[in-house]
């Protein structure tokens, strides 16, 4: 298994990517250099808690996708790697699109179970 920095640099690289962001974007959005984002982003970097709520908050997701699987969950089922990473797409969508969406989600569900 990767280190924890690495773990939480992908998922960071991630989210910014699928938010259309520039490392010097988010970056400035943090009020950090682009250089600590870059060492944060690769795993060279350990940050503090803090710091990764501010760039959580900079590419509107949860502290608890920049977490996912670093920590054990109290309840239920938790998501896939995909599925996290199909919610900062689906959160930038309208109903209607969201809608469209979750019916193109079900159909390929139901046709799987034929």
């Amino acid at each position: 298994m990767e280190n924890i920095e690495v773990l939480i640099g992908k998922r960071i690289a991630c989210a910014r990517t699928v938010n259309k962001l520039t490392q010097e974007q988010l970056a400035e959005k943090c009020s950090m250099s682009v250089s600590t984002l870059s060492r944060i982003e690769t795993g060279h970097n350990a940050t503090s808690l803090r710091t990764l709520m501010n760039i959580a908050s900079a590419l509107n997701v949860g502290i608890d996708y920049i977490l996912y699987d670093l920590i054990p969950e109290a309840e239920g089922q938790p998501l896939t790697p995909e599925a996290q990473n199909i919610i900062p797409i689906v959160n930038q969508m309208d109903a209607r699109d969201r809608q469209l969406a979750l019916d193109i989600i079900l159909s390929i569900s139901r046709n799987r179970h034929i």
